[in-house]
């Protein structure tokens, strides 16, 4: 992937969470860093995102084990609860979809093994709205 056309992208992507009420941040320097970052993370209630991003005018991509290693370490460092997430930019129609990774090993993202970033991210909103009114009030 071209340094500019990810670049855009993880601007995008940025975007696009804020859209959806996550804080979130671009890491420029992620991918040649050797520590665990992600290009994006972001936050929304006890929710942490670290994400991989790709772009591309293919029907697939391939994400490499050590960057998803990178993704999956980065959420080791906080308490709260984290998806580690590929997300892509399909420029050929698809848009933008997310494939969650718990292990840490090369993956192949595409239409079929992936959901659509609103649609994903309108579950999440779901299930932390569910968290939220599940927990018992407490009296201070």
């Amino acid at each position: 992937m071209n340094k500019t056309i990810g670049r855009n992208a993880e601007r995008e992507l940025v975007k696009l969470l804020m859209h959806y009420g996550f804080n979130a941040v671009r890491i420029p320097t992620s991918n040649s860093s050797p520590n665990p970052l992600p290009d994006v993370f972001a936050t929304k209630g006890n929710i942490l995102l670290s994400i991989e991003v790709k772009s591309t005018w293919q029907k697939k991509v391939k994400v490499e084990e050590n960057q998803i290693r990178k993704i999956l370490d980065f959420l080791k460092m906080f308490p709260m609860e984290g998806k580690a997430l590929i997300v892509v930019k399909f420029k050929g129609g698809i848009g933008w979809r997310v494939k969650e990774v718990e292990v840490a090993k090369e993956e192949e993202v595409n239409e079929e093994n992936s959901i659509s970033l609103e649609d994903y991210l309108l579950n999440l909103q779901s299930n932390l709205l569910q968290s939220l009114n599940q927990r018992p009030y407490q009296i201070l």
